[in-house]
């Protein structure tokens, strides 16, 4: 076996606690070398509450950010084989990207005693986008013709099979006065993974999905474009720029839909927990949406300086207009081992990744207690070289 050369084992390593910020393939396949590799990486940040809790029941108060709230979440797996100047790797991949406002995380939080909300005169705009969704394939690279002894190129296409989507967007106002809350809202779910509940059952539930007849879902396909541009500036610096998912689609059919519409003007407390006073409306419908998904475009942009033992990166990780810029810095510690650290500005989390040989080992957090953390990722890689 031989393992990687040294200036290409710093160069991955100084990026190893960065590359699972949004799981962007970066490195032009004609500058890697020939053999397997297999890697997995993940990343899940969100603004106001602990990572372990944005799908699950939240056993930690929220603390949101003013204004604007984001939580997203990155995950990939591949094995890969790369020859000369070319690769072919099969894949597995989850993406999420939600948007919110303060208010709805207030209102969110105290879904489990509303009455709390009673005690404030005050209005919450409710405002809560999410898309998520999985999916595998088999991943094509080549190398670009690039007559230049320091710039180097590929272009990859990605073929998908579609596996889950979730879709959902909330928009409402709460007004509290005195003592008397006015809700009025919208929630539509785009979801494969809803229950169906006969129109003819007994008792529907306000979350029941019921349309007038059950349809088989089937996720489709898709695909995708990903770019990535090497710039070899001098031998001590490096620029990287990669593009994944341009041009990239997915498809599902008969996806299960649900809106979901409620006003009520005037509960009180002692209306909270039977029914409510004054004018109650909720309106459920229920049906089916073949869905075409654009995917966001994935950015990253890396400048690497190296000298002797020691090197220095940043970088800018981006999507749907958020950036995620990131510092690192690396240490040689043996002929074949790489220890780096980084810090991550948006989420603020502080990484750390190690290279020995063939094995890459990397972590992230913005909390010593992985239990607190609002942002956690991790990647572990596995290279055979020839």
């Amino acid at each position: 076996m031989k393992f990687l050369a040294l200036s290409l084992g710093i160069a991955v390593a100084a990026n190893a606690t960065a590359a699972d910020l949004m799981a962007v393939s970066t490195a032009p396949v004609a500058d890697l070398p020939r053999g397997v590799s297999f890697s997995a990486t993940a990343f899940a940040a969100d603004d106001f509450i602990a990572a372990k809790d944005i799908d699950d029941a939240w056993t930690q108060p929220a603390d949101p950010r003013a204004g604007r709230n984001l939580a997203v979440a990155f995950g990939r797996a591949g094995l890969d084989y790369t020859g000369d100047g070319w690769s072919v790797g099969v894949f597995t991949r989850a993406d999420g990207f939600g948007r919110t406002n303060h208010d709805s995380i207030v209102v969110y939080a105290a879904s489990d005693d509303p009455l709390r909300l009673l005690d404030t005169n005050r209005g919450y705009g409710l405002d809560y986008e999410f898309t998520g969704f999985s999916a595998h394939g088999v991943r094509f690279a080549l190398a670009l013709p690039l007559a230049s002894e320091t710039l180097s190129g590929s272009v990859a296409l990605n073929l998908l099979k579609a596996d889950q989507l979730r879709v959902e967007r909330v928009v409402g106002h709460v007004e509290v006065e005195d003592g008397t809350a006015n809700i009025h809202g919208v929630r539509t779910l785009l979801y494969d993974g809803l229950d169906y509940e006969s129109p003819a059952d007994p008792n529907p539930g306000r979350s029941d999905f019921r349309p007038a007849t059950r349809r088989d879902g089937d996720g489709g396909y898709g695909y995708a474009l990903d770019f990535a541009l090497r710039w070899q500036a001098s031998p001590e610096l490096r620029v990287d720029l990669a593009v994944n998912d341009l041009l990239g689609k997915l498809s599902w059919k008969n996806v299960p839909l649900l809106t979901q519409r409620v006003d009520v003007d005037g509960i009180n407390e002692t209306q909270w927990l039977t029914r409510p006073g004054g004018m109650a409306s909720f309106n459920n419908t229920s049906g089916y949406q073949d869905v075409d998904l654009d995917l966001d475009p994935r950015m990253r942009l890396a400048a690497t300086w190296t000298r002797d033992a020691v090197v220095l990166g940043a970088s800018l990780s981006a999507r749907s207009g958020v950036v995620l810029p990131e510092f690192s810095a690396g240490w040689r510690f043996a002929e074949e081992g790489i220890i780096a650290l980084s810090y991550e500005t948006r989420f603020d989390s502080i990484g750390i990744g190690v290279r020995y040989g063939p094995f890459q080992l990397a972590l992230r957090a913005d909390d010593a207690d992985f239990s607190a953390a609002k942002a956690l990722g991790a990647t572990i890689g596995l290279n055979y070289h020839f």
